[in-house]
């Protein structure tokens, strides 16, 4: 469930209902409410390095053998960039209640810079870079500089895909000039309730067109930014109640017996028979001997955790 922000103007359009009338399209529509909505809370315990000061600093992450969300890894095949965020005039609690909460700014960032590792498990700091440019990011890593974030992602677009993050503490009573990370699985602390919420009802075989223009609220109780929504993901899980659910909560996608999404490029309205699997088959419907979930997610946030997440009741 756990792998930054568009504003798009609402679509008034219904798809997959051609050639019903005004009442029957009316109809065809199920509405996502904030009663349908999950809570959460909790957020990111991100671990802090404390290193010397204005020096080339050594970063091995060759022990990673599980990344942040206690998932397997390859520190090989896994991690394509490492990344170096400063954020001049922010705390590292408020850095961290920033990513749990989707509301940092550039403007609170004095740059990005990275380094993409090959098939190696290593990076000096002197090789990081600003989109490939030389930087001189020693004379900047010091301990007056602000708050330095360091990431392992997969893939290479900043922010996105971290499979590890830490703070750097540069001091300049310290001479340690190495750093060799090893597993952290309690980066991600948060506590999930479904069962207090109201059901989304959807039919066995559709159709199944969903809008959710008066959605307000977020799962972690935040205003909803519906230009930020860009995936729907319908998922079924066999043998779980929905308290398991709760306790498993950042391995839904590992646990789910089927998993579909749908891609969105705007608007506040999507039909559900355009969800396909990962092997690209299309959605067959729900059953009723199963859990389902219902979400809809920000896959560029910081916090992947859905805006939106239900269970979904299905009618005969």
């Amino acid at each position: 469930m756990f792998r930054k922000l568009l504003h798009l103007i609402p679509s008034l359009s219904l798809v997959g209902c051609a050639g019903c009338t005004g009442e029957e399209e009316a109809d065809a529509v199920v509405s996502l409410l904030n009663e349908n909505n999950y809570e959460w809370s909790g957020g990111l315990n991100i671990p802090s390095y404390e290193t010397a000061e204005l020096v080339d600093i050594h970063f091995d992450w060759s022990g990673l053998d599980k990344d942040m969300l206690c998932h397997d890894m390859d520190p090989v095949a896994d991690i394509d960039s490492a990344g170096l965020t400063r954020f001049p005039f922010l705390t590292e609690t408020e850095v961290a209640e920033g990513l749990t909460n989707n509301s940092l700014l550039q403007s609170d960032t004095s740059g990005y810079v990275s380094c993409e590792p090959g098939d190696r498990t290593e990076c000096w700091l002197s090789e990081f870079s600003f989109g490939g440019t030389p930087y001189d990011t020693i004379n900047v890593y010091k301990e007056d500089g602000g708050t330095f974030l360091f990431n392992l992602q997969t893939g290479t677009e900043p922010g996105q895909g971290a499979r590890f993050v830490a703070f750097l503490q540069p001091r300049a009573t310290s001479d340690v000039t190495e750093l060799f990370f090893t597993p952290n699985c309690e980066v991600a602390q948060m506590e999930v309730e479904f069962e207090a919420l109201t059901p989304v009802e959807l039919s066995m075989d559709g159709p199944w067109t969903i809008e959710w223009s008066k959605l307000s609220i977020a799962g972690n109780g935040l205003p909803v930014i519906p230009g930020d929504l860009d995936e729907v993901m319908v998922a079924s899980y066999d043998g779980y109640e929905l308290s398991d659910l709760e306790a498993q909560f950042i391995d839904l996608d590992l646990i789910a017996t089927d998993l579909y999404t749908l891609q969105l490029d705007g608007g506040t309205e999507a039909t559900l028979s355009g969800l396909v699997n990962a092997e690209g088959e299309a959605f067959p419907g729900f059953t009723t001997d199963q859990t389902w979930l219902l979400a809809l997610r920000c896959t560029s946030c910081t916090n992947p955790a859905p805006v939106f997440m239900s269970v979904v009741k299905v009618v005969e």
